[in-house]
């Protein structure tokens, strides 16, 4: 699943959500692929899929789900109580940024140090509770909240919201969510994480309870609560790394510079040389599922099943060649 909205800026703030399928051949090629897409009037901020209950999950930014099955059945979508900013139900807390399945529960995070945890009523999707897993440790909501939108922006720096961007974790007794600032749920309590810096976060990948890998601007850690964090790697980068996945036992990371992939044993990371022609433009989001590593850049989408790499066309854009 991806999210994509259009260029042009004369097509109203709308978001089209792609969710394609396709069948692979004896040799992993591409024997077909179909694009079957969702108009929202909202912002999509994240995409993810439930393996357990068969779902594709859809969030605004606003803290709206759409949550919907195989031939869009069932289809519901529900809202966040207190997220977002503009909505009925908002306090101020602002907007929420991903969404994430995690032990067979959905998890979206965002601004104000928001976690929430989903709680379904039935296969049917008849109710959905949100609980708030932050708890102590979300900020309270400012007491006023400009109506004006160019205002936000200026609103949300001078009230120092700590954003959390990304989340990961084995299940309700290991929750890790990492931005502005970087915390661990251990089911009971929250501990917030000493990291080596103070650059901000964009991704994490928890290989194993014992190796968890955070990344962004400017670099790799790995760790995990319990024994810390140290660098990933040796030697420094500029890199703003956005996406981060783990796949036949190496971690790719995405960049706006392109795809990159970390050696274990040299502790370096490196460019990952695809050999499309022309080699893949940009990478911003990773995601590894039946064998294969998707790479969603802002134009360019390639996938790859452990031999070689395919380029995907969308249908809106120019093929890349």
């Amino acid at each position: 699943m991806l999210a994509s909205r259009s260029d042009d800026r004369r097509v109203a703030d709308a978001d089209l959500t792609f969710v394609f399928r396709i069948k692979v051949g004896v040799n992993s090629s591409v024997q077909q692929l179909e694009w079957v897409w969702n108009d929202y009037d909202w912002t999509v901020v994240s995409v993810c899929y439930d393996p357990l209950r068969d779902l594709r999950c859809v969030l605004s930014r606003e803290g709206e789900v759409n949550i919907y099955g195989p031939g869009g059945e069932p289809d519901a979508t529900f809202q966040i109580p207190e997220a977002g900013v503009f909505g009925k139900s908002a306090k101020g807390l602002g907007y929420v940024n991903r969404i994430r399945a995690i032990g067979g529960q959905l998890y979206v995070c965002g601004q104000s140090r928001q976690l929430w945890r989903s709680d379904f009523n039935g296969p049917h999707l008849t109710s959905c509770k949100w609980t708030d897993l932050a708890g102590a440790i979300r900020q309270s909501p400012p007491a006023e909240l400009p109506i004006d939108a160019e205002l936000l922006d200026q609103w949300l720096d001078e009230h120092n919201a700590v954003d959390f961007v990304d989340v990961d974790g084995t299940g309700d007794a290991d929750i890790y969510v990492v931005g502005d600032e970087a915390w661990h749920w251990e089911g009971r309590s929250w501990q917030q994480i000493c990291l080596p810096n103070d650059l901000p976060l964009n991704a994490i990948k928890m290989v194993s309870p014992d190796m968890v890998f955070v990344a962004g601007r400017g670099g790799l850690l790995v760790g995990n609560a319990i024994d810390g964090f140290s660098t990933a790697t040796s030697v420094t980068t500029e890199e703003n790394f956005t996406s981060i996945e783990w796949f036949e036992g190496k971690l790719y990371l995405a960049s706006p510079a392109g795809l990159h992939v970390y050696d274990l044993k040299t502790r370096t990371i490196v460019r990952c040389r695809t050999r499309l022609a022309p080699e893949l433009q940009d990478a911003h989001s990773l995601e590894a599922r039946d064998g294969v590593l998707w790479s969603f850049g802002l134009k360019d989408i390639a996938r790859f099943d452990g031999y070689a790499w395919v380029r995907i066309d969308h249908p809106d854009n120019s093929p890349i060649r």
